[in-house]
């Protein structure tokens, strides 16, 4: 079965009318007269404002109450890929091939009882092989399974990546394509940068960071699936003509004109707090923070002052916190994160002047730098992102600078 069968995951916007739904069942049925047996895993329908995406199934509960219960809007969300599921496998019998809809818990994913975010626990792939063996396409809910009680579930916002990921481990494959809208992973936003450029190998670590820094391409939890059962990832789409995809595997050496920073990512929506205090009340801070269930990101604790920045989701309750315990702080509204990625820039000389230079030269503020192994992180307005991005792009990446 393992030379046969391959995983299928389509994206919501492959899927988005019925126009997408015909590219997408034609593709699967021509695997399938090929001689391969495709086993589908899709997302629900379009993006937020389409009838049937899951932000517009979320927005109907919260217009009736601030706070829904999060067993009640799992069931909400996990109708949009049950409408996507069904109308995919009507498509798949109209060209031809045998096909049936299947939910998450028809086919076997069992996960804890974290209702939103749950986890995949275990994978039954008895149904799964009966279909196949049948001759049929199954075509899978992803994003969504049950407990052992029989409670539905979901499995966080993208989680339809680790359904298709899950699906190739259980069934011992080697590799999950995954379609999307772009032809290949981007060295930068291709909203933000007109001239970023296709990445045609990635190492499973390069995609997990930037998928954690705002690159919305996988979801990072598919990735480390991935890598743990050593799957190979391939991004592509439909429609990508003559450009190859993004193969995402243990990459073991570089390729030719390819740099040390991979991509360019970001994430909007920040606020900065900056602190003088004690180191104990900090510590207290810190604590109380994260009883709330706040992630903090770009943390600085030093003698000259602290810092860290949040979400702007999560400021009232931060506000409320420093209000409680009396705490003055300032706050730095409006920030944007640019992450520069890239296995093994720490340290690597000149690189922070490469990135810092330009910049400075551009009067671009930079309110907080940080590095790692894998990543170079700057904090600068949202107002000047694109105009940062697109500078740093450029350094990195532009023509006449492939190193």
């Amino acid at each position: 079965m393992k030379s046969q069968v391959v995983v299928h995951k389509y994206g919501g916007t492959t899927l988005k009318d019925p126009r997408q739904l015909r590219n997408c069942g034609e593709n699967i049925c021509r695997e399938y007269k090929s001689g391969k047996r495709p086993v589908v895993v899709v997302s629900a329908m379009g993006r937020n404002g389409d009838p049937y995406a899951t932000d517009t199934f979320i927005s109907l509960a919260y217009a009736i109450s601030p706070a829904p219960a999060a067993r009640e809007l799992d069931l909400l969300m996990a109708c949009g890929e049950l409408v996507s599921a069904t109308l995919l496998a009507v498509q798949l019998q109209e060209l031809g091939c045998a096909a049936m809809a299947l939910t998450g818990s028809q086919v076997g994913i069992i996960t804890d009882e974290n209702h939103g975010n749950a986890e995949i626990q275990a994978v039954e792939i008895k149904r799964i092989r009966q279909v196949l063996e049948a001759g049929i396409i199954p075509v899978i809910c992803g994003f969504q399974g049950v407990t052992a009680s029989g409670e539905l579930t979901t499995l966080g916002r993208g989680g339809s990546d680790i359904t298709a990921v899950a699906m190739a481990a259980a069934l011992k494959l080697d590799s999950a394509t995954i379609y999307t809208d772009v032809p290949a992973i981007k060295t930068a936003d291709p909203k933000l940068v007109k001239g970023a450029r296709p990445i045609y190998q990635l190492h499973y670590q390069e995609i997990l960071e930037m998928a954690v820094e705002g690159a919305r391409v996988i979801h990072p939890r598919a990735v480390e699936r991935a890598m743990a059962d050593d799957i190979r990832l391939v991004i592509t789409s439909l429609t990508n003509g003559s450009t190859a995809p993004t193969e995402i595997g243990p990459r073991h050496s570089t390729g030719k004109g390819e740099g040390i920073i991979r991509a360019i990512t970001h994430i909007i929506g920040i606020n900065q707090y900056k602190f003088d205090l004690e180191p104990a009340k900090m510590a207290e801070l810190l604590d109380e923070i994260a009883t709330a269930g706040i992630n903090l990101d770009l943390i600085n604790l030093a003698d000259t002052g602290h810092s860290f920045t949040v979400a702007n989701t999560d400021t009232k309750i931060i506000d409320k916190i420093l209000e409680n315990r009396k705490i003055e702080a300032q706050r730095r509204e409006d920030c944007s994160k640019i992450s520069l990625i890239g296995v093994g820039i720490r340290g690597v000389s000149g690189l922070m002047n490469r990135i810092y230079k330009p910049l400075t030269a551009g009067n671009i503020p930079v309110y907080h730098t940080s590095d790692s192994y894998t990543q170079i992180a700057l904090l600068v307005p949202q107002a000047r992102l694109s105009e940062a991005v697109n500078c740093l792009h450029q350094v990195f990446f532009g023509e006449d600078d492939m190193s």
